[in-house]
This record gives C-alpha cells, sequence and structure tokens, in this order.
C-alpha cells in the first residue's frame, strides 16, 4: 500500500509540473504596456505626452509602440514602429519607444527587466548603460 501511495504521489507531482514558456514568466510581458518613468537618461526629461507613449508585446514576439511628444492635450504622434521582442531569462530584447536620445540606439537594445510584485510595472534597465532604466506600466 505504502509503494501504492508512493506511485501515485510521484505521478501527481510530475504531471503538476510542466515545461511551458508561460510558466517561466514569459506572459507577464505581453499586453500593452505605457512610459511611466525614464530615469538616468541624459538630457531626457519625459513629458506628459511622452507618458501616452506605449509598447506591446504580443504572444507571436512581435511589438507596436507608438511615441508620443508634444507638451498638452492633444499630444502628437510622432512614430510607430512594429519590432519583435525576445527573452532570454530576464533580459528581453525589443526596441523603445522614445525618440530622439543622441548617442542611443534604441533599436532592439537589450537589458534586464524586473516586474513589480502584481505585474502592473516592470522596470527595464538597459545593460549598454546600467545607470538608466524605463519603468512602464499597465493601465
Amino acid at each position: 500500500m505504502k509503494k501504492l501511495f508512493l506511485l501515485l504521489f510521484s505521478f501527481a507531482l510530475f504531471i503538476s509540473c510542466s515545461n511551458d514558456d508561460d510558466a517561466n514568466g514569459e506572459e507577464n510581458i505581453l499586453g500593452t504596456w505605457y512610459i511611466a518613468e525614464a530615469n538616468g537618461i541624459p538630457n531626457f526629461e519625459l513629458s506628459t505626452c511622452n507618458r501616452e507613449s506605449s509598447i506591446t508585446f504580443n504572444s507571436d514576439k512581435t511589438t507596436n509602440s507608438e511615441y508620443y511628444v508634444g507638451s498638452s492635450n492633444p499630444c502628437t504622434l510622432a512614430d510607430e514602429t512594429n519590432s519583435v521582442w525576445e527573452r532570454d531569462g530576464e533580459i528581453y530584447t525589443f526596441s523603445l519607444p522614445i525618440e530622439g536620445l543622441e548617442n542611443f540606439d534604441l533599436d532592439n537594445i537589450n537589458g534586464n527587466v524586473s516586474f513589480n510584485s502584481d505585474n502592473s510595472e516592470f522596470t527595464f534597465t538597459p545593460l549598454i548603460f546600467p545607470a538608466a532604466s524605463v519603468i512602464f506600466e499597465k493601465r
């Protein structure tokens, strides 16, 4: 009887674990994210209209981003970009929906992504400029 119980317990443990990509957090990034903060980026100050800029991560590894400029309503859509994204552990590669930063190539930039406790926000820290960070939020 003890062997039967051990066998059933092992089987239940085996089927409760899966090797699904979603199990390691990839689903956290899916959806539309808006720029909430930009820290440590030289000569760049986030405006009210910049905060309307967004990036949508799709399950097929594509992104759609919109970059807004201006100082008041209505904000002006300055750029729309379609791109791809990748993930390797906590390192993500995607195009940032920010323009006008001299000396920075923001297409296919890679960096560390860390989510807050309820996955409503993530912080992106570029590997090439670890003193900077961009915080995105879901609305």
